[in-house]
Formats: C-alpha cells, sequence, structure tokens
C-alpha cells in the first residue's frame, strides 16, 4: 500500500506539535486527519476508515493508551503507535501487550522510518485444517487482528497456496486425511525455507512435540488455545517489526532498523 493511500490519524493535544506531525506527514503523501482529543479521535474512527493512528499518551480526556484501545474496538486492523514525551519501559511494554509500537518524542527520527516502513495488511496467514467449523472459526479470529488469511482443507491445498503466494506464517492441524501435519510442514519449508509454522493438535503427546520443535516449527493443543493466540500476537508483532526494520535497512536507514530489530529480538 502506497503512502497517497494511507489513511492516518493524528492524536495530541498539543496543537503546535500536531500540525508538525501533520505538515510532514502530509508532505510524505498520507491522507492525514487530526484529533486533539481522544473523544475527537473515536468520533473520526467512527465516520472514517483509519489505517495508521498516532497517538500521544498524556490528553486531558483521556490517555493514549485508553484511545488506542478504543480504536482497535472499532478498528481491529488499524496500526496504532504510541508517542510520548514521558516514556518508561513500564509503559513500552503496556503498549506493546495491545499490538501497538511506542517511540519517545525525542527520537522522531526512527518513528519517522518506521512509519514509512510500516507493513500494511503484507503478512500472509496460512490455515490448513480439515475441519471447516474449525478452520472458519480461526480465519475469523485472525481477521479480527487485522489479516486476511489464506484458508486450505488439505495439505495438498496448502501446498498449492504456498508455491503461488509468499505466506509467512502457516498453521496447520495434525490430522487430515491426505497427509498429516508434520509431512505438510515439511513440504512447506522445502518451498520457503523461512515460513513460520506452527502445528495445532487436538491428539498430541510429547513425541510429537519433540518431532514438531524438531522441524523448527511451534506446537499448540487445541485444548489451550489462550496460550496459542498469545504466542500468535507477538509473533506477528515480531514479524510486523523485523519488516520494518528490513524496509528501513534497504532504504539505507540501517542504524534505526538495527535498533528495532535488536529491541524485539531481545524480548524473544
Amino acid at each position: 500500500m502506497k503512502a497517497k493511500e494511507i489513511n492516518i490519524l493524528l492524536v495530541d493535544d498539543n496543537e503546535k506539535f500536531l500540525k508538525s506531525v501533520a505538515k510532514r506527514a502530509i508532505i510524505k503523501g498520507f491522507n492525514v486527519f487530526t484529533a486533539t482529543n481522544g473523544r475527537q479521535a473515536i468520533e473520526i474512527a467512527q465516520k472514517q476508515h483509519m489505517h495508521v493512528a498516532v497517538v500521544d499518551q498524556r490528553m486531558p480526556d483521556m490517555d493514549g493508551l485508553v484511545v488506542i484501545t478504543k480504536l482497535k474496538e472499532l478498528l481491529p486492523d488499524i496500526k496504532t503507535i504510541l508517542l510520548t514525551g514521558h516514556g518508561d519501559e513500564k509503559l513500552k511494554e503496556t503498549t506493546e501487550a495491545l499490538n501497538s509500537s511506542f517511540f519517545h518524542k525525542s527520537e522522531m527520527g526512527k518513528f519517522w522510518s518506521f512509519l514509512l516502513n510500516l507493513p500494511l495488511g503484507s503478512i500472509n496467514i496460512l490455515l490448513v485444517d480439515d475441519n471447516k467449523k474449525f478452520l472458519e472459526k480461526i480465519a475469523e479470529r485472525i481477521r479480527l487482528k487485522g489479516y486476511e488469511p489464506y484458508s486450505a482443507l488439505n495439505g495438498h491445498e496448502a501446498i498449492e497456496i504456498t508455491r503461488t503466494t509468499k505466506i509467512h506464517v502457516a498453521v496447520v492441524d495434525q490430522r487430515m486425511p491426505d497427509m498429516d501435519g508434520l509431512a505438510v510442514i515439511t513440504k512447506l519449508k522445502e518451498i520457503d525455507a523461512d515460513i513460520k509454522t506452527l502445528l495445532l493438535t487436538a491428539h498430541g503427546d510429547e513425541k510429537l512435540q519433540e518431532a514438531t520443535e524438531a522441524l523448527n516449527a511451534s506446537y499448540f493443543e487445541k485444548e489451550n488455545m489462550g496460550k496459542f493466540w498469545g504466542f500468535v500476537r507477538k509473533m506477528l508483532q515480531s514479524l510486523e517489526n523485523s519488516m520494518a526494520a528490513a524496509g528501513m535497512a534497504t532504504g539505507g536507514d540501517l542504524e534505526n532498523a538495527v535498533d528495532i530489530e535488536s529491541h524485539h529480538t531481545k524480548k524473544k
């Protein structure tokens, strides 16, 4: 998605700072909307689809984290960035727990590099399960996170999709009629060694878990989906930041790319 196709909402009660950021965003080609408080931001998001929101933390009516939470309730696919002049590590961790990015106002150079390389809708997720009801349930949850997944009812469909489309993440059921999940994962990795793979099973055991991890894949049992979704959230956030860092490095901003990539490597 090109900058000129991106609607960006800037939220800050400091009108001078807001105008400065808005002016630069317009020059960069974004469609800019501004709000001086949280309520205005929510009203705008109710009327106009936003791709990105940049939100100040300290505002008189509600703080930035509350605004981000409400925006994500309205627009699950919105990418959010918290900007603050008064941040600390605890605030940063809370922000990232909301699947949001965090920047201090003293590091605006890093912020602009990240914004210009933010991957919007570019992570392709493949879901593979012969149980149509379960497959659609997982797909709907993925859509709520802002992604449009690819679906396959068996291993052969999954392989064909991966041959024709760049897949970043594959979630694969173990028991399927044509081939088991480990065989599917093995073939997907032969097509694309960089693909992230997760095995889901209702009939797991320690031996299967060891075999899965030997393929550099992650293992989850369907009875513990909370753990699965927590892992997926962190993995997608890490992927987005890695892709943004790669874009920054390609564009010549190697120093900030290394900063962002190293921070997320430490968190893993």
